[in-house]
């Protein structure tokens, strides 16, 4: 542990192309997880789900999708072309290993892990935005005699053949699960909406968005963003007629974000699904919705995100965050969370990788953010002398 220049904690798509990108520029590294496997959320995603981003943006450096995952790959298909990566590329990860403590020493990092006590001139930290899931404290959830499990748990219809179950979240997990579920539970499966969902087609004029990205990039400037600008405005209309929730400010908008795919319309009308209000409480069996309405369910799926998954072993203290719950980085606007550097501010040597979900998407800024955090410490090293 002690032979390497930079620690990477995290081995899932961010830690992945942190390690990439090390081993290119000939810095000594060591990836570790506490999972025994590799992109340990990604082994484990139901059968039904694909990504949201295209084959176009999100594959990793070097290393395009086989043509045969599709437009879309599914998340089984995403986590076997990781494990042929790290393969390939002979990555430096070690799993099973599970950090309790990283702080600063000197000039560098002293990380404890279950593997033992090392230091390190670097450290960064790949843990993503799916560690630690969040589930919002709805009052008498204690009570409820049915059951209740974040969608992190969910690994297929299967288990709730029959059943009567609520999806509380209208993301794109709580949309996808819902649908996916329409088939095996008790009709219609209940889909509990706060803000609403924005609807948009998945193909928009004939093209995944990332196509028309693409061509964007081609144009002159101000005509590749009026036609990005279009594409955005492209949405399934009057979703309420069918009952679907749709936000009702430009504000609630932009909070519910967008969901490409008509699966939803379709479930609705053809009755496996059906939008109720958001849970106010819960009662015995039974959830109280935001309207009053009481309704009987034997399962609850909370799809309702995710919080940053870092302060369980950086011994940091109170730190300033962005709107996104991440440390604030060195030179981070405050109105833009893509832009900036890596390191985290007040905190030399300590970067963050896979932060951002938004623009090319996720698994894209991975690939940037890594190649940036690279960067940086090849810059650290070369003032320290190393």
């Amino acid at each position: 542990m002690e032979s390497a220049e930079v620690l990477v904690i995290g081995a899932g798509p961010a830690g992945i192309a942190s390690a990439y990108f090390l081993g290119q520029a000939g810095i000594p590294y060591l990836v570790l997880d506490r999972a025994p496997v590799i992109a340990s959320t990604w082994a484990s995603v139901y059968p039904s789900l694909r990504l949201n981003t295209s084959r176009f943006y999100s594959h990793l450096p070097g290393c395009r999708f086989p043509w045969w995952f599709g437009i879309f790959p599914s998340g089984r298909q995403y986590h076997r072309y990781l494990e042929c990566f790290v393969h390939a590329h002979r990555l430096n990860i070690r799993l099973g290993v599970t950090v309790y403590r990283a702080c600063p020493e000197g000039d560098g990092w002293r990380v404890e892990s279950s593997a033992g006590s090392a230091w390190y001139p670097a450290l960064i930290v790949a843990t993503g935005r799916f560690g630690r899931p969040y589930q919002p404290p709805i009052p008498g959830q204690e009570t409820f005699t049915g059951e209740l499990l974040h969608a992190c748990a969910y690994r297929g219809p299967e288990p709730f053949r029959g059943r009567r179950v609520m999806v509380v979240g209208n993301g794109p997990s709580g949309v996808d699960i819902a649908t996916d579920l329409g088939a095996h539970a008790a009709r219609p499966v209940l889909l509990s909406q706060r803000t609403g969902v924005v609807l948009r087609p998945r193909y928009p004029w004939g093209l995944p968005k990332h196509a028309w990205m693409m061509i964007a990039e081609w144009l002159p400037a101000p005509l590749g963003r009026a036609l990005l600008a279009r594409i955005d405005r492209l949405k399934f209309e009057h979703l309420d007629r069918l009952g679907i929730k749709v936000p009702r400010t430009e504000a609630e908008s932009t909070a519910a974000g967008a969901t490409r795919g008509a699966e939803l319309i379709q479930a609705v009308r053809g009755g496996r699904v059906r939008c109720v209000d958001a849970p106010a409480r819960f009662d015995g069996p039974d959830v109280i919705l935001s309207s009053g309405a009481r309704v009987r369910v034997d399962v609850v799926i909370l799809a309702t995100g995710y919080q940053p998954a870092l302060f369980s072993f950086l011994d940091l203290g109170d730190v300033p965050t962005n709107r996104d719950g991440w440390p604030l980085r060195v030179d981070e606007p405050p109105d833009d969370v893509s832009a900036g550097r890596r390191e985290v501010l007040g905190w030399p040597g300590l970067y963050l990788v896979g932060t951002y979900y938004l623009g090319k998407g996720a698994l894209y800024n991975c690939n940037v953010e890594a190649a940036a955090a690279v960067a940086e410490i090849q810059e650290r090293l070369r003032r320290t002398g190393r």
